[in-house]
């Protein structure tokens, strides 16, 4: 800004000075050729009228020898007349400078004219200077003057300008160095929409993020450590019991039957869990091979088809087309026995119905219950880990609450989707959607 004011002055100082003494030579110019229509038309010098100094003006007449023969206005001391004289004499119009005695500058202006009777004269015309030095001078002043006040002002303006601009950056700064672990709740408070409003905004929803992140830790690990500490207390009751007197050999038997249950049930959680954290760490392995879904299906239904019959419900097979995917079919099959075990674990009566059909460029499986349902408040929760609809029921059905995530990560891992639909009461239709192989 400075430098800017700076060329601006400068241009506007040396314009001016230009201008200014541009017109007084003009000026002297066209006084000249007054002069000179003049004296064309006197015989001699004495014949000479009609010439008048203006206001700070000078006229001085020279013969050809360097001889003053009149003057107008001021008379000042010429150095130098004589080579002036014979320079204009030579033909040359000039203009010069001069300081007088008393610090007065002028400019002056020298030509010759021709008389009526044909002799020359060397005319001399010059004005002071003074007027236009004043004027700028006071430009000067006033540049100066409005520069320094321009800056200060720029000045005083700079530092609340920065300081209103930076009291937010401060903000972020002290709110980001107050967010610790235990209080990821607290938000910057910055309401502007410029960049900074936008820089804390996109701060916020990452502290939001990591608080999301930071509270699903926290449930994960609580939930781990009570799907654990469940049989690990059944474990540690049966062991105590059958080693605090003589048992006989069924009730030993029956002991060591509860405690293989439970830890079964700890191994099937270990497994689970090893497998969502080998698939959060992208380190899951899987086999991909093309595979008949129709193939791959009829097999599933042959394994469970008896756990069914059991239960005195029907598993029902409806359209089974026969689609081609390029899928790891040990998971696949992990996947699809999952949902017809939940399936068949809140079904109490009637049917689960089974099909496979092409639809677009997708096979969708569909397995539908006529089950209990699932709350529709429950429904976007269901695929989150340890997460269970009816906990007290689950819990006595040894539901370990990782089966709907493992069979979300598996689909996700083949290119697909799973959507659910349900309605307390009349069932639940889980729909996996594989692309199909071209």
């Amino acid at each position: 800004m400075a430098i800017l004011l700076l060329v601006f002055g400068l241009s506007s100082y040396y314009a001016l000075s230009y201008s200014l003494y541009d017109n007084i030579d003009n000026f002297l110019l066209t006084r000249m050729e007054d002069f000179k229509g003049v004296l064309e038309k006197a015989v001699n010098v004495e014949d000479i009228e009609n010439i008048k100094a203006l206001p700070n003006e000078m006229i001085f007449i020279y013969s050809d020898n360097g001889s003053l023969l009149r003057f107008y206005g001021y008379l000042i001391k010429i150095p130098d007349i004589q080579g002036k004289v014979q320079k204009a004499n030579s033909g040359e119009t000039f203009f010069f400078n001069l300081t007088t005695d008393f610090n007065w500058n002028t400019r002056f202006y020298v030509s010759t004219a021709k008389l009526k009777e044909n002799s020359n004269v060397v005319i001399i015309i010059g004005r002071f200077t003074n007027e236009i030095e004043n004027v700028l001078a006071r430009l000067k002043m006033i540049l100066i003057s409005t520069g320094v006040l321009v800056m200060i002002l720029a000045g005083i303006g700079g530092f609340f300008y920065a300081d209103s601009s930076l009291r937010p950056v401060e903000k972020i700064i002290d709110t980001a160095k107050n967010i610790e672990e235990n209080n990821l709740n607290e938000r910057i408070k910055v309401k502007s929409q410029d960049e900074l409003g936008r820089l804390a905004s996109t701060l916020n929803q990452m502290i939001s993020r990591l608080e999301k992140a930071f509270d699903q830790q926290k449930q994960f690990t609580a939930d781990v450590s009570h799907d654990l500490r469940t049989p690990l207390s059944v474990i540690q009751a049966e062991s105590s019991l059958s080693l605090k007197k003589d048992r006989s050999v069924e009730e030993y038997k029956k002991s060591l039957e509860s405690i293989l249950e439970e830890t079964s049930y700890m191994s099937e959680i270990i497994d689970k869990l090893l497998f969502l954290a080998r698939s959060d760490n992208k380190t899951q392995f899987y086999n991909f091979t093309k595979t008949n879904l129709k193939s791959l299906l009829e097999e599933v239904i042959k394994k469970v088809s008896p756990l069914y019959h059991n239960k005195g419900l029907t598993l029902q097979v409806e359209k089974l087309e026969d689609l081609n995917i390029r899928a790891d079919k040990d998971k696949l099959k992990e996947a699809i026995i999952n949902i017809l075990d939940n399936s068949l674990k809140y079904t109490d009566k009637g049917k689960v119905t089974i099909s496979c059909i092409k639809i677009g460029n997708f096979a969708k499986i569909s397995i539908k219950d006529t089950g209990r349902g699932i709350p529709q408040e429950d429904l976007h929760s269901i695929f989150d880990r340890f997460y269970r609809v009816d906990k007290a029921r689950t819990s006595s059905e040894k539901s370990t609450g990782l089966g709907l995530a493992i069979v979300k990560e598996i689909v996700n891992a083949h290119d697909g989707r799973i959507e659910v639909k349900s309605e307390v009461g009349k069932g639940t239709v889980f729909s996996l959607f594989l692309p199909v192989e071209k």
